[in-house]
């Protein structure tokens, strides 16, 4: 875990950093993002202690990094930065393998690992190994400068603006392999970035920054959707959930307390309770409101009006969970060419029924919202 408290920097009579202090948990990808001069690339450039600060302590696995020789320290952090630093005159086995060999590390495994990285990266070993870095492309090599900085035995990676010179499709499969290595590996990472789109991609959480100071700390779904102030609203953009579908879950588009019946009730009943209500159909519930089955106006019209709900429902209904986004329930409602789909929690209670229309509107909502906007 990486600890600022009460971190502070002063340039002279300028405060870039005030009183900042976060938790970062380990093994999580933690994006530093805001606009520039708001202290991101400062803090992050204070875990090696390539910066240090005016005031306040940094701990790392609950090691003040004060009292930590600097060299050694670096050696167990990895380091990415935007134009890769990749050693010219060394072949890109040698920048490789250079920390792992200066740490000492077992010969044999340093070559295995060696090989690894390269195919994570998307890099042919065979092909890559014996090449400089002047023969690859810059994509070629910032792939080498990631997987360079996962050589290392060390838990943290600090990544410094890695893909900001890339082309957006080099830019966006470094970002795919980026997370899967991190889920694979489980290293903790902070990146920095000035991209609200690249953070959202990436992260388990989101810092926020505006001079020096956190404006929200939070995962990018919850930044999302109830940005802290007008600032983090005007940043991360009124259209950003629009743009990012997958973001809005089914408790988020879904009618709260729809209408249920008790599997005891008779066919009358529940067409009264539906004739009441103005709907065409009923999730069927027990007293524990675990979701048992549905009955529509059309399947039990022309049934005896004295039959028992539990005789005749239909017991096999397609819901969706409280997790489930946006996409995914709109693929379920069209390859099942239905209109409303229950929406349960983990102990199979109704929760919340999504229909077509109720997804119109929160939708229609995000428009306005955007509107209103401009």
């Amino acid at each position: 875990m990486i600890q600022f408290k009460n971190i502070g920097k002063k340039y002279r009579n300028k405060t870039i950093i005030d009183h900042f202090s976060l938790n970062i948990e380990a093994g999580q990808l933690v994006v530093f993002v805001g606009p520039s001069g708001c202290g991101k690339t400062t803090l992050l450039k204070m875990v090696n202690k390539l910066i240090q600060p005016t005031s306040g302590e940094i701990f790392v696995n609950g090691k003040n990094i004060s009292t930590l020789n600097a060299i050694e320290l670096r050696r167990n952090i990895g380091y990415v930065i935007q134009n890769t630093g990749l050693f010219p005159h060394m072949s890109i086995q040698e920048n490789l393998e250079l920390i792992p060999k200066l740490k000492g590390e077992n010969p044999q495994a340093i070559t295995k690992k060696t090989a690894e990285l390269l195919q994570m990266v998307g890099l042919n070993p065979t092909e890559y190994l014996h090449r400089f870095p002047r023969e690859l492309s810059g994509g070629q090599q910032q792939r080498i400068g990631v997987a360079r900085a996962f050589s290392t035995e060390s838990d943290i990676i600090l990544m410094d603006e890695p893909f900001s010179a890339l082309d957006p499709v080099t830019r966006s499969s470094l970002q795919e392999e980026l997370f899967q290595m991190q889920k694979e590996l489980n290293k903790t990472i902070i990146f920095v970035t000035h991209d609200m789109d690249e953070a959202i991609k990436i992260a388990d959480k989101i810092c926020l920054l505006k001079d020096g100071n956190i404006l929200q700390y939070d995962t990018p779904e919850n930044i999302l959707k109830y940005p802290a102030n007008d600032f983090v609203e005007s940043f991360i953009g009124k259209r950003r959930v629009w743009n990012n579908p997958e973001l809005l879950k089914s408790e988020d588009i879904m009618v709260h307390n729809p209408v249920k019946i008790s599997p005891k009730r008779n066919v009358l009943q529940a067409i009264e309770i539906m004739k009441e209500n103005k709907v065409d159909s009923l999730m069927v519930t027990d007293k524990n409101n675990v979701l048992l089955g549905m009955v529509t106006l059309k399947s039990i019209q022309l049934l005896n009006r004295t039959a028992i709900i539990e005789e005749v429902m239909n017991q096999n209904v397609l819901f969706v969970t409280q997790d489930s986004n946006l996409i995914s329930v709109l693929v379920t409602m069209n390859e099942n060419k239905i209109g409303y789909v229950p929406v349960i929690n983990d102990e199979k209670k109704l929760i919340g029924l999504i229909t077509r229309s109720s997804i119109l509107s929160v939708l229609s909502s995000q428009l306005i919202d955007l509107e209103v906007a401009f």
